[in-house]
């Protein structure tokens, strides 16, 4: 796979670095690679995950809705690495308290992803 079909549709964790998440703010930021070959370059980024992300209180766990608002609901999250069942690599998190009960998302099988080196939360791009 080239660098640019990586940038531009991989999972995060393989082309972005230093990923950290603000529990105050729901900000997901950190450096993600733009994907331009040879003269790629590591740029600075941030997502607000309030603008994607929503806690289902029916379902018990976070979903994904656009403007889904969800540190109204959740707080004291942080982001967490689990082992892909199928691939073996690592597949990262976002693990919260929702309405009283723990709760996480799997930020790899999710909408947001890198788009030439830019945090995107987007179903279409």
């Amino acid at each position: 796979m080239s660098l640019l079909a990586a940038a531009t549709a991989e999972y995060i964790s393989v082309t972005c670095r230093n990923l950290a998440l603000d529990p105050t703010t729901e900000v997901l930021s950190g450096e993600c690679n733009d994907g331009q070959g040879d003269h790629a370059a590591w740029q600075p980024t941030a997502l607000d995950l309030n603008t994607c992300l929503t806690y289902d209180a029916a379902q018990g766990k976070i979903v994904w809705q656009g403007s889904g608002n969800f540190g109204a609901q959740c707080d004291g999250c942080s982001l967490f690495r689990t082992t892909d069942p199928i691939w073996g690599g690592q597949q990262l998190n976002i693990g919260c308290t929702c309405a009283g009960k723990e709760a996480s998302f799997l930020i790899e099988e999710s909408y947001i992803d890198n788009k030439f080196g830019t945090l995107v939360c987007s179903r279409y791009w």
